[in-house]
């Protein structure tokens, strides 16, 4: 019998997966399109090629403000729920949107800020879309359940951008927005049959502000998460300068229809970009493949600012398409693949909020710069911008995390209990005391290095390593949490990875007996 859990289909043989993809390929289907028809519709009601190009900042820059929430939320509250509430009010800005275009109320603002609710609602409900379908299958499947929902985003793409040009070409924009408003409809009923996962009730939910600050303290702990970001970061402010000016290049040179088919062209690019990217990855190694795709997209980007044929210009979009998939999809599954369970959520909501934090700036930025030398001058000095990115991405390559990085660890340390303690109460400081031998103290100091990180990233406000001066070769750590439940949580946030570091220093340590671990509380002082 042949194997088919490497299969890129296998996650679809588990209808909860199933009906989760629909349901995101209708929602993903419903923002492309709006995205045009908004595009499209700024066109014709102004010849400013910086308002037309905040359109795509309107959508885009919502996730600098809700993306994290947005994670955060996904982690601590009921999905279910959470994905009613975002659905629900992306349902009814579309609502508004249909019956003011139809009275023929809308202005180039009042579009921007319709547009700007819609990307709000696409911040908020993205990393609990992207985990909940991660989730819904077991987890040898997950790889393959991230890269099906890459290609449902990259599916939206292709079809969504030229199914609203030619709705927009025989029907008008207003049919646009109203097929957009049918499919959000779609997927809130999936979302109202979907079944909400398990969570562990045992420790009280961790606050809004808790969850933040926890999820920026991870990201600066976490090698992985700052230099996925920063390749992000630097790739897509500059290749958004294609997806910011592409109406202004098809108005100079067609109508609706020639923008349907251009940006068309470039979404079926990234959708034959999903089922290259196996095939890539087994003929040569990670970041060459990925240096290509970003040489690919540039000279294409380059093509289409030179080139003012309309054929050209498709050929050159699908390329180009091919190479943003693959630097784009290969940044999150670096991410994915490295991330345990808890913070899930929050990594996808700070990678989106890079992503399209980087196309608002971006938009903006070759908006303005198209207003004073063109938009086909803009277009060549982005591709330049992409070339240089390059730069950056050999300086700091990607790498995918191993089952270890993910796996929760049910061996933490020496598990205690104070009854008489409330589990609110804090600071926490925790103390571990170990002896190491002369020889030994240059391995024990790198090693522990490395579990200063692994304490500071999973929650521990405070981290230092001490040595005794009266005993040279006793070592003191200690670390800081802000309150017992905090400890605990932290404690449950140990990965295989973390437990096999912590065994490499323990192993170190030359007592008779283990390493004394000692709790201390904080207390207020009496006036």
């Amino acid at each position: 019998m042949t194997d088919t859990s490497n299969s890129l289909w296998a996650p679809l043989r588990f209808a909860p997966f199933r009906a989760l993809w629909l349901g995101a390929l209708a929602m993903n289907l419903a923002i492309w399109m709006q995205n045009v028809g908004a595009a499209w519709l700024m066109v014709s009601l102004t010849t400013s090629p910086l308002l037309v190009a905040l359109v795509q900042t309107a959508i885009s820059l919502p996730a600098f403000f809700f993306g994290l929430p947005g994670g955060v939320f996904a982690d601590i509250f009921n999905r279910r729920r959470y994905l009613l509430l975002t659905q629900l009010g992306m349902l009814f800005t579309a609502a508004v949107l249909i019956t003011c275009s139809a009275l023929g109320l809308v202005s180039p603002w009042l579009l921007l800020g319709l547009t700007f609710c819609f990307g709000i609602g696409f911040a908020l409900q993205g990393p609990a879309w992207y985990t909940t379908q991660a989730e819904s299958v077991p987890r040898a499947l997950m790889p393959s359940a991230l890269a099906l929902s890459s290609l449902s985003y990259s599916s939206a793409r292709a079809v969504g951008p030229a199914l609203a040009g030619s709705v927009v070409a025989v029907s008008g924009v207003i049919s646009v927005f109203v097929i957009c408003g049918v499919l959000l409809l779609g997927s809130l009923v999936v979302v109202m049959r979907m079944t909400a996962p398990e969570r562990d009730n045992s420790l009280a939910p961790e606050t809004l502000w808790a969850g933040l600050r926890g999820t920026i303290r991870y990201v600066r702990h976490s090698e992985v998460m700052r230099v996925q970001c920063l390749r992000t970061l630097t790739f897509v402010g500059a290749a958004s300068g294609v997806w910011a000016l592409l109406p202004v290049i098809a108005s100079e040179s067609g109508g609706a229809g020639s923008y349907g088919v251009l940006l068309g062209s470039l979404g079926v690019g990234t959708m034959l970009g999903a089922f290259l990217m196996p095939v890539l990855r087994a003929r040569m190694s990670l970041n060459l493949m990925l240096g290509l795709a970003a040489l690919l997209y540039a000279a294409n980007c380059l093509i289409v600012g030179l080139v003012p044929n309309t054929s050209v210009r498709c050929v050159a979009l699908f390329m180009a398409g091919i190479g943003w998939l693959a630097v784009g999809t290969t940044n999150l599954v670096a991410i994915q693949s490295s991330v345990p369970p808890w913070i899930r959520a929050r990594a996808v909501a700070i990678y989106m909020l890079v992503f399209q934090g980087a196309l608002a700036i971006g938009g903006a930025l070759w908006g303005a710069v198209a207003s004073h030398i063109g938009s086909r001058q803009a277009l060549v000095i982005a591709s330049v911008g992409v070339a240089l990115s390059m730069l950056v991405m050999w300086r700091y390559p990607a790498r995918l995390g191993d089952d270890a990085e993910v796996t929760p660890s049910d061996i933490g340390l020496p598990a205690v209990s104070f009854p008489e303690l409330n589990f609110r109460e804090g600071p926490v400081a925790v103390q571990i005391a170990y002896e190491i031998r002369q020889e030994a103290r240059e391995e024990f100091l790198r090693q522990i290095g490395g579990v200063g990180i692994q304490r500071r990233r999973d929650g521990a406000s405070f981290w230092r390593i001490y040595r005794e001066l009266n005993h040279p070769d006793c070592y003191l750590e200690r670390f800081i949490v802000d309150s017992w439940t905090d400890y605990l949580r932290h404690q449950r946030r140990t990965t295989l990875a973390d437990q096999l570091a912590e065994s490499k220093v323990r192993a170190l340590h030359c007592g008779d007996n283990p390493p004394v671990v000692s709790h201390f509380i904080g207390e207020c002082l009496v006036r």
